[in-house]
């Protein structure tokens, strides 16, 4: 898809509120000059993040699904006394978390809130963006204009003792609507395209205990959040995000959670929950059970592995060492960088030692090989790759070690459900994580002042690897000695 037909195919996606269905999409493509049929509209839409798939066979941006949803923020006191709001990550899964949340407008009546700096504690301030997920909160903070000055990579981003945050401006609502401390704001998403939130006061600071019909109404609103969210880890598991998880909640269940007597999702989390709360997820958090462990594998995945898994056995197949494109363009670059040529070696530090290749494979790869040093070998630039060279290298490292323990854990006689399930998420997140650099950095999206933290992040997952290797290692070696049977003698005879 050209530039052009991203750009609207964009432009839809965010703005289009109405239902729609994969053949109206393909109509779309072809206004556009883009031949795609709806087959493949329908795979595009079942991988697109802007979409909820419906039960008829249609789909919904989540422009459509979240145009005119009601949510509500309490302001703490901190904030109260600043006279400002922080927004962070308390308008999710409500807009678009793409848009820096100081860069969202509130708007009241005809009137949009001016934005302003205040200090705050760091702790409070993580609690702010906990939602996007506690281990990024330090980089939101950092990505905030306000926090120029400070020097976070330098930092290993740690935070200081007190940070600053972009925030809106509240002294209209408390001069002229009165508000109060302890008041709520009712916010509906207005444009979800630009970020639009349109917000009015709630008088009820005093009711502290969430008395009377309101207060009960209130009450219900956070029983049905809990049982909502307790319905979905059991059909469909931790979401990749706390972002989908609550997305799928708020968008499923939005009868009964888009209500004028709604609550927060941070207020629900702080004070009313029973069985949820943000728990360790591999090196990062989601929401799960409360005090317990997120399991990698459970009732939502399992029969689709295990199916998977016994029609590859079934087909007597061994299973193949997969490499993705933009990874083995980034290991030619990578023999550019070191200045060599040779495919039959750039092979063998691609592939693990003792790997054994199928019936014609090799050849496709050398093949596969050739095609793509034609087309990048004459775009290489060995003087500005200098930099992102040394990026590139300790990623592929990593790459592969990560890589070749995936394909060997992945193999269809492996039970996942016999492996310890923290160490086996965290793989996974490493798998996806190096994985998005090394795209990055083909795709050009790697700036030179990234670089600095990029290396830290690559050093960080190098330690999480070496920390997960032993027990998955002890793992693979008791369920390969498991394999084999110990045969009496007797029965070699067929007594």
């Amino acid at each position: 898809m050209d530039a052009a037909a991203k750009m609207f195919t964009d432009q839809f996606l965010r703005n289009f509120c109405g239902k729609f269905t994969a053949r109206e999409l393909s109509r779309f493509f072809s206004s556009i000059g883009v031949r795609a049929s709806a087959k493949e509209c329908e795979q595009f839409l079942e991988n697109c993040p802007w979409v909820f798939e419906l039960e008829n066979g249609g789909f919904i941006t989540k422009a459509g699904a979240f145009t005119g949803h009601i949510f509500s923020i309490k302001p703490t006191t901190v904030e109260y006394e600043q006279k400002m709001l922080i927004l962070g990550g308390r308008c999710i899964p409500f807009v678009d978390s793409e848009i820096p949340s100081h860069e969202l407008s509130l708007q009241i009546d005809d009137y949009f809130l001016p934005t302003k700096v205040g200090v705050f504690d760091s702790d409070l301030a993580i609690d702010m963006f906990l939602l996007y997920g506690e281990e990024y909160a330090p980089q939101y903070i950092a990505s905030d204009p306000a926090n120029q000055d400070i020097d976070f990579v330098n930092r290993d981003f740690e935070l200081p003792n007190n940070v600053h945050l972009t925030g809106f401006d509240i002294s209209i609502l408390i001069d002229a609507y009165k508000m109060k401390k302890g008041d709520r704001l009712l916010c509906t998403v207005k444009n979800w395209d630009e970020g639009i939130i349109e917000i009015k006061v709630v008088h009820d600071g005093e009711n502290f205990f969430d008395c009377g019909l309101d207060g009960s109404k209130r009450l219900l609103w956070y029983k049905n959040l809990e049982e909502a969210l307790l319905e979905s880890f059991e059909t469909i598991g931790p979401c990749g995000t706390i972002e989908e998880q609550l997305g799928t909640v708020f968008f499923e269940k939005s009868f009964e959670l888009s209500t004028v007597y709604c609550g927060s999702v941070e207020e629900y989390l702080s004070r009313y929950s029973k069985n949820i709360g943000i728990e360790h997820f591999g090196v990062e958090t989601r929401l799960w059970y409360k005090g317990h462990e997120v399991p990698a594998i459970g009732k939502w995945n399992y029969d689709e592995l295990d199916i998977l898994g016994n029609l590859i056995l079934k087909e007597n197949v061994d299973p193949v060492y997969t490499v993705p494109p933009e990874v083995i363009d980034q290991y030619l670059q990578n023999m550019y960088y070191h200045r060599k040529s040779s495919l039959e070696e750039l092979i063998e530090e691609i592939y693990p030692i003792d790997y054994v290749f199928h019936k014609d494979e090799k050849k496709y790869i050398i093949n596969t090989l050739k095609k793509r040093n034609e087309k990048l070998s004459a775009k290489y630039n060995w003087f500005a790759d200098q930099s992102l060279g040394l990026i590139r290298e300790q990623a592929l490292l990593i790459f592969k070690d990560v890589n070749y323990l995936v394909y060997r854990i992945d193999a269809p006689s492996h039970s996942l459900k016999n492996f310890p399930q923290q160490e086996l998420v965290v793989l996974t997140q490493l798998y996806s994580h190096v994985f998005r650099i090394l795209q990055s950095i083909g795709e050009g999206l790697c700036a030179e002042d990234e670089y600095e933290s990029l290396l830290l992040s690559l050093d960080g997952m190098r330690w999480n690897l070496e920390d997960i290797k032993e027990p998955l290692e002890s793992a693979l070696s008791e369920q390969e000695f498991s394999k084999f049977k110990v045969v009496k003698r007797g029965e070699k005879n067929g007594h």
